[in-house]
């Protein structure tokens, strides 16, 4: 009987830290399309990717009126401001850079590529992805988010595209 509740204790406390982690990452667990989905996918995946017809709204690729070039500086700066270190600059509109997650310190890959658009709007495209492990908790949504936060507070208001 003593190794059952061992367990028992042992799983609710992985339940737990797995839903503290999930939290931290600051992801909007109870958003569109749902709990469940989202909890599976935290807990699934080990990427986050913007798209235009992501299912989750805040993973969709954003639209900002600026032209490429102030917008990847931006990126740039907001990199810089969340303590992110900038790997390369694989082009001029593409830069990435490695995140370290809060309580374990794992490096995670994101990129970030600006796409002119047009008359001074310009699309910011983003990947996150871990190195280690088959699910991130929601890290790499949490990544993204993080840096959208920033460039729209370096830059103003983003509208969303999609």
């Amino acid at each position: 009987m003593p190794v059952v509740a061992f367990l028992t204790a042992l799983l609710i406390a992985g339940v737990g830290l797995t839903g503290a982690a999930i939290l931290r990452n600051r992801v909007p667990v109870s958003a569109p399309p749902g709990k469940r989905i989202r909890i599976t996918t935290y807990l699934t995946t080990n990427v986050a990717e913007t798209r235009e017809d992501h299912p989750f709204p805040e993973l969709r690729t954003r639209s900002f009126d600026r032209d490429p070039d102030a917008l990847i500086a931006q990126v740039e700066a907001a990199m810089d401001m969340l303590g992110w270190t900038i790997i390369r600059h694989a082009d001029s509109m593409t830069l990435h850079a490695e995140v370290r997650t809060p309580w374990l310190g794992f490096g995670d890959d994101l990129s970030a590529e600006v796409i002119g658009s047009g008359k001074g709007q310009s699309k910011l495209h983003v990947r996150s992805a871990s190195r280690v492990g088959r699910a991130d908790l929601g890290a790499n949504a949490g990544h993204i988010l993080r840096l959208y936060e920033a460039v729209e507070r370096l830059s103003g208001v983003a509208r969303e595209s999609g």
